[in-house]
This record gives C-alpha cells, sequence and structure tokens, in this order.
C-alpha cells in the first residue's frame, strides 16, 4: 500500500506540471500574438501618408518656452563698484573707508524716507487690516449674512476711523435688518467725514423715510441729485416722498374741515309735552360723605383764591388745548358717551345736594348711583367706529382693556389684514394676551374663524420679541387655541405647523 501511495503522488505531481506548462505556452502565445499585432499596426502607420499634421501639445510647454530677455543693468546698478577680491592689494590700499560709511548711512536716510516714524508705520498698518475687514464685511453682505458683515465693518471703522465707506457700508447692512435709527447714525458719521459722498446720502434718506422724517429724507435725496444729477434713484425716493407728503397734507385737510362743534355736548331742552307724566315720588334721602366734600371743596376755593391770574389763565388755556386734542383724535364717540356719563352722574349728585340742603331729606347717593343706566357708566364698544390709527386704537383699548366682551366686539369690527398698520410699534404683551384671550373665550364658543387673526397678529412688529417672553401659563393659551384648530381640521398640518413656529410652540 505505500507503494502505491507513493507513486499516486508521484503521477499527481507530473501531471500539475504538465498542466501549469500548458498554460504557460498559451500565455506566451497571446504575447507573441499581440505583439506582431501592434508592429503590423506600426507598420501600416509608417506607410501611410499623413494628410494633415496633428498639433499635439509639447510636453510640459517645452516648444513654447519664451526666451529669458537680458536683463540691462540699471545705472545705479552700473554706478556700483564691483565686489574687491582678497587678492587684489593694490585696489584694497585705494579703498577709502570714510566715504564707503557715508554712502551706507544715506542710503539708509532713503530707505527710511517712506515712513519717518512709527506711528506712520502703525497708521498705515492699521489701514490694510481696515481694507481687509471691508473685504470680508463686502463678502458676507454679498452672502445675506448682514450680521456677520456689521461685525467686520466695526472691526474695519475701529482701525480706520477717517475712512467714510466703512460707516456707510454698515449703514447698507443695518437697512437689511431694518435698524433705520443705527443706519442714520453711521449715514451721518460717513457724511462728516467725506460730505461729498453720494451712496451715503442715499441711504441716509432711506433711513430716514423708513423712520417717517419725510422732510429730512427730501433734503437727503436733494443733496445726492446736487453731487449727481442722472441719479435715478434718488429721483425715484423723490416722488415717493412727494406722495407721502400729500397724503399727509390732505389728512390735515381733512382734520381742519371738522366743524369746530363736533365733539361738545350741548344741553338737552324737551318742550312740556315731550316731558315725562309720572308723578313724583318722595324718596327718603340719607347723605353719606357730605362733610367730606364740603371741606375738600372748601380746600380747593382756598388755593383757588391764592393762584395768580397769570396762573389761571395758563390752567384754561391748557383745557382749552386738551379739549380741541382729545376731539381730533377720531374717536369721537366714545369722548361723548363719556361727557354725557360723567354731565349725568354730576347732575344727580348736584340735585341731590341741592335737595339735602334746601330740605330736611335724606338721599343716599348709593342708591341714586344705582339708578343711573350702565351705559352712561360704561362706553359701549358697538358705539365706537373701527379705528383708523394707532393713536385711535391706543385710546379705544385703554378703555376696553378691563371688559373682554366689550374688547371681543370691538375685535370684530377690525379687519385683521389692518392689524400691522393699528399696533404699529405699540405691541405689547398685554395686548397679545388679551387678543388670545378672546379668541378662546368668544371666538371658539362661537365657531367663529380666528387662524386668519392669528397669522395677521403675527405680522405686527415687535411680535417675535413679545412671545418669546411669555411664561409657560401664557403659551398654554395659545397651545390650546392651536389644539381647537387640530381638533376642527380647518386648517392644513403644514399650515399648523408654521403656526407653531410663529408662535414657539414645541
Amino acid at each position: 500500500m505505500a507503494s502505491t501511495d507513493h507513486e499516486m503522488k508521484m503521477f499527481n505531481l507530473q501531471q500539475q506540471v504538465r498542466q501549469n506548462q500548458g498554460e504557460l505556452e498559451e500565455y506566451l502565445k497571446d504575447m507573441n500574438n499581440w505583439e506582431e499585432e501592434v508592429k503590423k499596426k506600426e507598420s501600416d502607420v509608417l506607410k501611410q501618408k499623413p494628410n494633415k499634421v496633428m498639433e499635439m501639445p509639447p510636453v510640459r510647454n517645452c516648444m513654447f518656452k519664451k526666451k529669458k530677455k537680458k536683463v540691462k543693468k540699471s545705472k545705479d546698478e552700473a554706478g556700483k563698484p564691483s565686489r574687491i577680491s582678497g587678492y587684489d592689494y593694490r585696489k584694497w590700499d585705494k579703498f577709502n573707508v570714510d566715504k564707503e560709511l557715508e554712502k551706507i548711512g544715506d542710503q539708509e536716510k532713503s530707505e527710511s524716507s517712506e515712513y519717518e516714524t512709527d506711528e506712520e508705520w502703525e497708521m498705515e498698518r492699521k489701514k490694510q487690516m481696515a481694507n481687509l475687514e471691508k473685504e470680508k464685511g463686502n463678502d458676507n453682505f454679498k452672502r445675506q449674512d448682514y450680521a456677520l458683515a456689521i461685525e467686520a465693518y466695526t472691526k474695519a471703522i475701529e482701525l480706520d476711523p477717517t475712512n467714510a465707506i466703512m460707516p456707510a457700508n454698515r449703514a447698507m447692512a443695518l437697512l437689511k435688518q431694518e435698524k433705520y435709527g443705527a443706519a442714520e447714525a453711521d449715514c451721518l458719521q460717513a457724511l462728516s467725514l467725506d460730505p461729498l459722498y453720494v451712496k451715503a446720502y442715499l441711504r441716509l434718506g432711506a433711513a430716514r423715510f423708513e423712520l417717517k422724517k419725510f422732510d429730512t429724507a427730501k433734503d437727503a435725496f436733494e443733496k445726492a441729485l446736487r453731487l449727481e444729477p442722472q441719479n435715478k434713484t434718488a429721483q425715484k425716493e423723490l416722488e415717493r416722498i412727494e406722495k407721502e407728503l400729500t397724503k399727509d397734507k390732505m389728512v390735515e385737510q381733512k382734520d381742519m374741515a371738522k366743524s369746530p362743534d363736533e365733539g361738545l355736548v350741548k344741553p338737552i331742552t324737551k318742550p312740556a309735552d315731550q316731558k315725562s307724566k309720572k308723578p313724583l315720588v318722595r324718596i327718603q334721602i340719607e347723605e353719606i360723605g357730605g362733610e367730606d366734600d364740603t371741606h375738600r371743596r372748601a380746600a380747593i376755593e382756598e388755593v383757588e383764591k391764592s393762584q395768580s391770574e397769570a396762573k389761571k389763565q395758563i390752567t384754561s388755556q391748557d383745557n382749552k388745548m386738551f379739549e380741541k386734542f382729545t376731539s381730533s383724535t377720531g374717536s369721537l364717540k366714545s369722548t361723548e358717551n363719556h361727557r354725557n356719563s360723567d354731565k349725568t352722574s354730576t347732575n344727580i349728585k348736584e340735585s341731590v345736594k341741592t335737595l339735602s340742603e334746601d330740605s330736611s331729606i335724606k338721599l343716599d347717593l348709593k342708591d341714586v348711583t344705582k339708578s343711573i343706566p350702565e351705559e352712561s357708566k360704561s362706553v359701549s364698544p358697538r358705539s365706537m367706529p373701527v379705528p383708523q390709527s394707532s393713536f385711535q386704537f391706543q385710546t379705544d383699548y385703554k378703555e376696553l382693556k378691563s371688559d373682554l366682551r366689550s374688547f371681543y366686539v370691538y375685535i370684530k369690527k377690525i379687519n385683521p389684514v389692518d392689524y400691522p398698520k393699528l399696533f404699529g410699534q405699540f405691541l405689547d404683551a398685554e395686548i397679545v394676551l388679551n387678543m388670545l384671550n378672546v379668541f378662546k373665550n368668544f371666538f371658539i364658543p362661537a365657531e367663529e374663524d380666528f387662524y386668519t387673526c392669528m397669522c395677521h397678529l403675527a405680522k405686527v412688529k415687535r411680535f417675535n420679541m413679545t412671545v418669546m417672553f411669555f411664561s409657560k401659563k401664557e403659551k398654554s393659551v395659545i397651545s390650546e387655541l392651536i389644539g381647537h384648530l387640530q381638533k376642527t381640521e380647518k386648517v392644513t398640518s403644514t399650515e399648523l405647523q408654521k403656526l407653531k413656529k410663529i408662535y414657539e410652540i414645541s
């Protein structure tokens, strides 16, 4: 068995060697065939006559290398003495050391004449650094990253405060961020450095236009036109300002055209036929707090007697000016209702006092004030007109903020699109909370749409700042409103997500 195993191993080894030899021969045949084919192709290419010469690029541009021009030595270099070799003793004997030292001193003085002092060199270095920061700011401005652009421009201004371009560029970035007051200050700084800088005048006019300073904005654009009479942007902005000024004049003329008697409460006189025919009733009157009122009135009369005539005239003029101011606000009906209510209450009290003085009847003032109708005490929101300005809304809100139901009736009159116009810069957290509570307590039970109101309320300026400082309890009202919108399914999921982001509800 051992001999047979050895024979089998030898047989397998021989078979493997033969197989490897056959594979090697096939590989060499393929190599020879490929070599023959390449030689044939090369011979064919050489036999053919080329019709067109292929312009191949040279290897590493060696064909097109320009010849080096011989640099001519300048006069200064030609005038320089050649270096003396260490073995030329005759030239060393003729060499004058003092003259060479003087020449070296003159060269150092000429080289240092560009910057006489270290301060000048430092100023030049800062200017170069400022230009680099300005370029960074320009790149960030092109990428619409205005915060980084402002940072770069501020650094440039610190390094080079004499350059008018730096504050003017920062003013442009501030205009993009709607920071109009700071932009106006930067433009004025740029013009103080360079009074002929046209771009600074244009940006100053744009900032003042947004700040509603139309007269000063007009002056800025007119100065820009004096420097560049064909400036189209200045011409367009002047046309816009003229339109705004005409609108303001029209409003002033309308206010002046109002009758002087408008807003005044006149006494009501009825003939005998129209008076009440009910029989008079005797009422037991018990006066309370009469002594305090008499003491107070006596003290007021003593103070008025001690006042001079000039002081009395000033107080009377102030009262007249206040009445004119309140009559021109636009909320005339609300002021009339207040005056009527005050007048009726004072008339009743005075009549009670006369009765108490003339007779022995005692009257309780609390019982009498109960008989006064509530309409005379508080202003009804239905009688108030729709506000047309931010000032009118502020005056109405101060009267209605304590009563949410009347505030609800008042808000229903206002178109939600007018929220940014009416609120203006007066938007506070209290107003937003009262409006949200109105949506929750009155709009939801009445099944009225409050989604559009919330969307237009978010467009008011400073809204993001007010919502940012809301507490958890205040934000719970917003989450309840959004939860109600999800239940009703009147609003899509994408719109709800947008509303959550605006109101910062996770």
